[in-house]
């Protein structure tokens, strides 16, 4: 049975949402996420949107929940 798995996703303005890290314990995702968040205008274009999401820890089960957002 997939354990709970979180994954932090970007939108660059005008993109699809892709995979940018994840891990099982969502502390430690959000905290990645905020270092991403802190370079938006440098390593990440202005207007990238950032994410947390949730699903099983299998990689069937991550691109699913990325691709349902992406068919939004």
């Amino acid at each position: 049975m997939p354990k709970r798995y979180f994954t932090l996703i970007a939108r660059e303005p005008d993109g699809q949402w892709s995979p940018q890290f994840g891990d099982y314990d969502r502390e430690t995702v959000n905290t990645e996420k905020a270092d991403y968040v802190d370079h938006i205008g440098t390593t990440w274009p202005k207007g990238t949107q950032f994410k947390v999401i949730a699903s099983g820890d299998d990689q069937t089960s991550i691109n699913a929940a990325i691709a349902a957002l992406n068919s939004l």
